[in-house]
């Protein structure tokens, strides 16, 4: 890593432990929900992909994730579901793969969260294909097969998975953020910290971050290989998640 990077590494680490209050989940019966969805050697009896672990492996797929004009890009050898300060914390690399833990978060808390959205780009593409009425654990996979990286939202409109969506995506919706009263998930792309979020200031970047994730119910990460360094992107995660 260069040292341009390093001295952005050490600053977000300074900003994160300025603004990040954890908040503590006073029941974890939540927590044996997400476990009756993992089989004996912690893998996801319903989208093989997702693993539960005990820390966060950052080892790539054999085969590219996402392709542009500019190349093909490998994303992570498995999607991952951590428990952290007693929060679920899931970690993927193209961001239409949070309909899993969409469904999971939803099934597991038997309630309907909003979300708040933290990236680079809205994600608010509207979805190609016919819009199915029920998301579940029988149709998850292949769902996320027909979706885009930034479609998701509009592919599960006619779902009761989530509810209000608070896009963090604009200058000024990072500097005034204030985190909803009600309970939610927390989608955050990691992009917001390459090229193409550098409309919003690394101080209001760190800070919406780390008020958001202080009071969200569940965290989601996306990666987002090919719109960020991926060694880059692990730098902030491990930062996010120690």
């Amino acid at each position: 890593m260069g040292k341009k990077y390093t001295k952005i590494v050490w600053k977000i680490e300074e900003l994160w432990e300025k603004y990040y209050k954890p908040s503590v989940i006073p029941d974890l019966i939540w927590n044996l929900d997400f476990l009756e969805n993992y089989d004996s050697n912690k893998i996801s009896k319903y989208y093989s992909e997702f693993k539960l672990v005990d820390n966060f492996d950052f080892g790539l797929s054999k085969r590219a994730v996402f392709s542009d004009g500019y190349g093909n890009y490998r994303g992570l050898q498995n999607s991952q579901l951590q428990i952290i300060d007693n929060k679920p914390v899931y970690l993927f690399d193209n961001h239409n793969k949070i309909l899993y833990p969409f469904l999971e978060i939803q099934k597991s808390f038997k309630n309907i969260l909003d979300v708040v959205h933290i990236d680079a780009h809205p994600d608010d593409a509207e979805f190609q294909d016919k819009k199915i009425n029920d998301l579940n654990f029988e149709n998850v996979a292949d769902y996320i097969h027909q979706t885009r990286i930034s479609d998701f939202f509009d592919a599960i409109s006619k779902t009761k998975t989530i509810g209000k969506i608070y896009r963090i995506t604009h200058s000024d919706s990072f500097e005034f953020f204030v985190p909803p009263e009600k309970s939610y998930v927390l989608s955050l792309d990691i992009d917001i910290f390459g090229p193409e979020g550098d409309f919003v200031e690394l101080r209001d970047k760190v800070r919406a971050i780390a008020l958001a994730w202080a009071s969200a119910d569940a965290v989601c990460i996306a990666m987002r290989p090919g719109f960020i360094d991926q060694e880059y992107a692990k730098e902030f995660i491990n930062i996010f998640t120690k």
